[in-house]
C-alpha cells in the first residue's frame, strides 16, 4: 500500500477565507482607531475654544464689573454693519462697546505706559534677559478712570470662508488723556467702522458670534434672558446717558431698553450683563462641510456633504455666509433648520458655502455698584 504524501500549505478556499477574516478585523480596528480619534480631535478642539473665549471673557467682565455710574460715566452698547462681500449692502453685523470704568492705580499707570500691549513687550523683554532679572515696573499712580473700546472688524473682505469671521480689538486710555481723541467722540469710528490707527490693540480672531444682554432696572433674568419690549425683559443695546446714540436704522439690536429711565447728568449703567461667545479657529475651517446645493430664502433643508461634521445637539446654530440658522433635527446629510436666526435674515446661499460653526461660551457679570441687589 502506498504511503500518503502529507499535504502541506492552505487551499485556495482556506487562503480566501483567512485573507477574508484579517480583512474584517483590520477594518474594525480601524473604525475603532478613527473614532477615537474623533472623540480626541473633538475634545481638544473644544478645549482650544473654550480657553480662547475664557481669555476675552475674563478681561471683557472685568471692564464690564466696574462701571462708573457717575457724571464721569458712560456705557453704551451698539450694533453696527460690515459690507463683507463687495455688494455694497452691510450683512454682517457685529455689536461695538465702549465705556468708562474705575481702574487701580496700577491700570491706570499700564494705560498710561501704553496699554496691554506695551505691558506684553515689557514682560517678554525682562524674560528674555535672565541676566538682569529686573522686574517690570512702571511708574505709580493713582486710581482713575479709563474710558475703554472693544470692536469687532471682518477677519477678511476678500476670503468668502474667513469673512464670516470677526476679529475682537481693545483699546483704553486714561479719561484726562488729552493727547488722544476720546473713545466715546461721536467721530471716534470712521464712516468704516474703524478705530484710528494705534487706538486698539488685537485680543483674538475666530470669533462667529458674540451677544451682550443688559439688565436694566425692571429686568427680571432669575428665569432666564429674555429678550422682548416689556419691563422685565433684557435689552441688546445701551445709551447710559439716552442720547440716541445707538442707530435704530443700523439694526433692530439697537432698539434702547423700555425700561431705561432718562439720564440726568449721571450714567444709567446695567445692573448686569450677559456675555455669550462663539469662536471657529482656521483650522477647524478645514474640517467643516458645505452645501452639496443651492438654497433659497425660504428653504428649512439643507443639503451637505457630511452631515457628520455639523453640530450633532438639537437647537445649536450654525452660520452660513451672513445667515445664523438653528438645527431641528439631522438625517445623514439632510439638516432641517429654523432660518433667520440670532437677529439676521434669510437670504439666498450658493452650493458650496461653507457651514460654519463653534463653541459657545457664557458668563454674567454684576456691576459691582449693584452688588447689593443680587445678594453678592
Amino acid at each position: 500500500m502506498r504511503a500518503r504524501t502529507a499535504r502541506v500549505g492552505l487551499t485556495l478556499v482556506e487562503l480566501v477565507l483567512a485573507i477574508g477574516l484579517l480583512s474584517l478585523l483590520m477594518l474594525a480596528v480601524f473604525q475603532l482607531f478613527d473614532r477615537s480619534i474623533s472623540v480626541w480631535r473633538r475634545g481638544e478642539t473644544r478645549r482650544a475654544l473654550l480657553e480662547q473665549a475664557s481669555v476675552v471673557l475674563e478681561s471683557l467682565s472685568l471692564d464690564l464689573a466696574g462701571l462708573e455710574p457717575g457724571t464721569q460715566g458712560d456705557f453704551l452698547l451698539e450694533w453696527v454693519r460690515f459690507d463683507t462681500d463687495g455688494d455694497g449692502l452691510p450683512e454682517t453685523k457685529w455689536p461695538r462697546l465702549r465705556l468708562v470704568r474705575q481702574a487701580s492705580g496700577a491700570e491706570m499707570a499700564r494705560a498710561a505706559a501704553g496699554g496691554l500691549v506695551a505691558l506684553e513687550k515689557a514682560t517678554e523683554s525682562a524674560e528674555t534677559n535672565a541676566v538682569a532679572r529686573e522686574p517690570v515696573l512702571f511708574p505709580t499712580a493713582n486710581p482713575g478712570l479709563l474710558e475703554v473700546v472693544w470692536t469687532i472688524q471682518p477677519a477678511s473682505l476678500t476670503q468668502p470662508e474667513a469673512r464670516v469671521e470677526g476679529v475682537i480689538y481693545r483699546g483704553e486710555r486714561p479719561t484726562t488723556e488729552l493727547s488722544s481723541k476720546s473713545f466715546l467722540a461721536s467721530d471716534f469710528f470712521g464712516a468704516s467702522h474703524r478705530p484710528p490707527a494705534g487706538a486698539t490693540d488685537e485680543v483674538t480672531g475666530g470669533l462667529l458670534w458674540m451677544s451682550i444682554l443688559c439688565a436694566g432696572q425692571t429686568s427680571v433674568v432669575n428665569d432666564g434672558w429674555r429678550l422682548g419690549d416689556a419691563l422685565d425683559t433684557v435689552a441688546t443695546s445701551w445709551d447710559a446717558h439716552g442720547r440716541g446714540r445707538a442707530n435704530r436704522d443700523a439694526h433692530p439690536f439697537n432698539e434702547p431698553h423700555v425700561g431705561q429711565p432718562k439720564a440726568k447728568g449721571r450714567a444709567l449703567i446695567p445692573r448686569r450683563v450677559r456675555i455669550e461667545l462663539e469662536f471657529e479657529r482656521p483650522v477647524d475651517r478645514l474640517r467643516r462641510t458645505k452645501l452639496v446645493q443651492a438654497i433659497d430664502n425660504q428653504e428649512g433643508l439643507l443639503q451637505v456633504d457630511d452631515g457628520r461634521r455639523v453640530p450633532t445637539e438639537k437647537g445649536s446654530y450654525v452660520l452660513v455666509d451672513a445667515e445664523w440658522m438653528q438645527i431641528t433635527s439631522i438625517d445623514d446629510g439632510r439638516v432641517t433648520v429654523r432660518r433667520a436666526q440670532r437677529g439676521t435674515t434669510a437670504a439666498p446661499h450658493a452650493g458650496g458655502a461653507m457651514v460654519h460653526w463653534g463653541t459657545a461660551l457664557s458668563r454674567e457679570v454684576t456691576v459691582a455698584t449693584y452688588r447689593e441687589d443680587w445678594n453678592l
